[in-house]
């Protein structure tokens, strides 16, 4: 059982930061995870029936920039995203809702991160109309951001967005990001939102995290062991298991999971609902220094804490 979700044997041993879901039971209802990332790579077996066709949201785009990054950076991001949400136990691969299902939207790539692309994905998941895109059947339940980095302040059309988003119940994730200790921007900025920063294992914030007093919650986010593509000795990109989940990104889709866990027994609990209820599934964490205003919470499927 990956360490971030507990231990089944022996509770009483898993690791400070650990969210706790190991012993808790997967509900009847199907929850649809939608994923606005990289993509998810196809043949991984550790992520086998648990992907639903999404969108390319940059399909038939010739790149917008004349230096584009390296692919290692991005290509599998949204791969190790997914299986920390749904992965099946491939390889050890848990995620913390195996029967949840991921909607990969394809978002970002070589380039930067276009706006409109941005509120087009967001709206398209939600099961908005979307311009030239075809009708999303599947809309999600919960809506998964691991990326951050806009604007200081959210834009009036993001978060008018995503108050539509709101109205319909469906919750918005989002990561911190990397920014090592400075405020939040957009999208973990923005009202309404579930904004989710890094904890080590014992359930200290990491350096790496961005540091706000408006950060929702805190979860696992080093040394998690993901679903990944990786070149082997001959050249070919095979899939892996790797201990290489680090950042906020990674911390995010345990809060995403978390909350897939929950509607799969609760599927018309709203985000405000859960808001309210969020003491009795956190744990304090320790305030760092540089933030001594802050009051950090870490996600925990134990109250109590």
């Amino acid at each position: 059982m990956p360490w971030q979700l507990g231990s089944l044997a022996r509770p009483h041993e898993a690791a400070p930061a650990a969210i706790n879901t190991a012993g808790f039971a997967m509900g009847p209802h199907e929850v649809v995870v939608a994923l606005i990332d990289s993509g998810v790579l196809p043949g991984h077996p550790s992520l086998k029936g648990q992907v639903l066709a999404g969108y390319d949201m940059l399909a038939g785009q010739a790149p917008k920039c004349e230096t584009e990054a390296d692919p290692a950076k991005y290509r599998t991001h949204g791969t190790e995203v997914a299986s920390l949400m749904v992965g099946n136990g491939e390889d050890g691969l848990w995620g913390v809702n195996p029967r949840a299902k991921v909607l990969p939207v394809r978002l970002f790539g070589p380039c930067e991160i276009e706006r409109s692309d941005l509120l087009h994905a967001l709206a398209w998941s939600a099961g908005l109309p979307v311009p030239q895109a075809p009708e999303n059947t599947r809309p999600a339940q919960v809506i998964n951001l691991s990326f951050a980095g806009g604007r200081a302040v959210c834009g009036d059309d993001l978060q008018a967005l995503l108050d539509r988003i709101a109205a319909k119940h469906i919750f918005v994730v989002t990561a911190v990001g990397n920014t090592t200790g400075k405020r939040l921007l957009e999208p973990a900025n923005c009202r309404g939102v579930i904004s989710v920063g890094a904890l080590d294992a014992e359930n200290q914030i990491q350096d790496f995290s961005a540091l706000d007093t408006r950060t929702t919650l805190y979860a696992p986010g080093t040394r998690l062991r993901v679903a990944t593509f990786e070149h082997n000795w001959f050249g070919f990109e095979t899939a892996r298991a790797s201990d290489k989940g680090v950042g906020t990104s990674y911390a995010a889709p345990l809060v995403s999971g978390f909350i897939s866990l929950l509607l799969s027994h609760q599927p018309t609990l709203t985000p405000s609902e859960w808001m309210a209820q969020l003491p009795a599934y956190t744990r304090a964490v320790p305030a760092p220094d540089k933030c001594p205003t802050c009051v950090p919470r870490g996600l925990t499927m134990t109250p109590g804490y």
